[in-house]
């Protein structure tokens, strides 16, 4: 299983927090460790809507803050709205790099139009709560 996690809003607490510039935002950004410990067994593509040019930024600030990286990272080089912008991603970059087999993902989303694409796809998509209330971290 590949689990295609959200950014915003699922592995982001503190997503309402609106700072500028941007950056300091990424700085100020905290992250959901309950998500993380029933998922970080599993291969984790990190798929966000968040514009490219704050890919390293991200990344870096995840890693530093919670000493886990993703397998795999994709952001938004063409600033479409997050279903479009993640459909984009998977027939981009995902399928053809690790197969096109909606049973082989699942994906966790907290926008219902971006979850409605995935369910469109064939691929089960839950929200964080979802996940937390039905998965139990393993050790």
């Amino acid at each position: 299983m590949i689990i295609l996690l959200d950014l915003n809003f699922t592995l982001v607490s503190n997503s309402h927090e609106k700072l500028k510039p941007f950056a300091r935002q990424i700085e100020n950004e905290t992250y959901c460790f309950d998500l993380l410990s029933r998922i970080k067994h599993a291969t984790v593509i990190l798929i966000t809507a968040r514009p490219a040019m704050h890919s390293t930024a991200t990344l870096k600030s995840i890693k530093a803050k919670t000493g886990w990286k993703p397998d795999a990272a994709y952001f938004n080089e063409w600033f479409f709205s997050p279903p479009a912008c993640k459909k984009k991603i998977l027939e981009t970059y995902i399928f053809p790099k690790f197969g096109a087999n909606p049973d082989t993902y699942v994906a966790i989303e907290s926008n219902p139009s971006t979850r409605a694409m995935y369910e469109k796809l064939g691929i089960v998509a839950l929200t964080r709560d979802t996940v937390l209330e039905t998965f139990r971290p393993k050790d």
